[in-house]
């Protein structure tokens, strides 16, 4: 894979290689058991969900691949990545004329340097790393903090939010930020040789105050002596990735276009 702009991390390509199997391949861990099948690899990642990562090249070949896929990984609902930027410029026609929704680009981004202008934020500002005990609080403030709202999140997304949570929990920290005592932001990261945030929000009262950014001066400061690459993901092209580039988070290691697919293929087909 080839870094679009910015300074490269010394070990791009390993990092980018590394990223890519956690895509490519079964993270058992956290019960992501899959296979590789001519057209790309599928696996569960929840109830009545699955995951494909198409590794084909030939437009021609799509409408073909997601009923396979479906065949092989049979599931209520898809989400169908595409991990390359030629790939997805020649397959994104294809994939919409069958019936494949666009959804977003997304960038995964490997701290080149020092991270700039490192804020300590708010001095009142308490970051603790959370148990199952407080996973309510943290799924509470990280769904008001994405859904730019206020408002309290229904008892089924709160439910979701915190039982995708608890999955993940054998790879994953949570780290809960507050001010004066009320919790105001969240952060979630993939502690490793090569660690990832996955998750970073703050509530809207709370945004402007480098609150988010004292969140990752800290995670980065904790990084061990051994952590190879330090990495973020977000939204290509959006207003959160434009901020971690200036931070340091220069070089592109991973990237994928998502779509969601028609309940079935083969009708969307015809």
């Amino acid at each position: 894979m080839t870094s679009v702009g910015g300074v490269r991390h010394p070990e791009h390509d390993a990092v980018s290689q590394e990223l890519h199997g956690w895509y490519n391949a079964a993270v058992l861990e956290i019960g992501l058991d899959g296979t590789a099948h001519w057209f790309g690899f599928t696996c569960l990642t929840g109830p009545g969900r699955a995951r494909l990562v198409l590794s084909i090249g030939d437009p021609a070949q799509v409408p073909g691949a997601l009923p396979a896929a479906r065949d092989a990984c049979p599931a209520g609902s898809y989400l169908v990545m595409v991990d390359d930027r030629e790939r997805a410029a020649r397959l994104g026609p294809a994939l919409r004329q069958h019936g494949c929704e666009y959804q977003e680009f997304t960038t995964f981004l490997a701290l080149a340097g020092p991270l700039a202008s490192p804020a300590p934020g708010p001095g009142n500002l308490e970051i603790t790393a959370i148990g199952p005990g407080e996973l309510e609080t943290w799924a509470r403030v990280k769904l008001q903090a994405f859904g730019g709202t206020e408002d309290p999140p229904s008892p089924e997304s709160l439910e979701a939010e915190i039982a995708a949570r608890r999955a993940e929990q054998p790879l994953s920290e949570y780290q809960l930020a507050r001010l004066g005592g009320q919790p105001v932001a969240v952060l979630a990261h993939y502690p490793g040789a090569d660690d990832l945030v996955f998750i970073l929000g703050t509530r809207t009262p709370y945004r402007h105050r480098g609150i988010a950014q004292a969140l990752l001066t800290r995670w980065a400061a904790a990084s061990p002596a051994a952590t190879r690459s330090l990495l973020i993901n977000a939204s290509d092209g959006g207003a959160p990735a434009a901020l971690y580039r200036r931070l340091g988070f220069t070089d592109e290691v991973y990237w994928y276009s998502r779509y969601e697919p028609a309940a079935n293929p083969r009708d969307a087909a015809r």
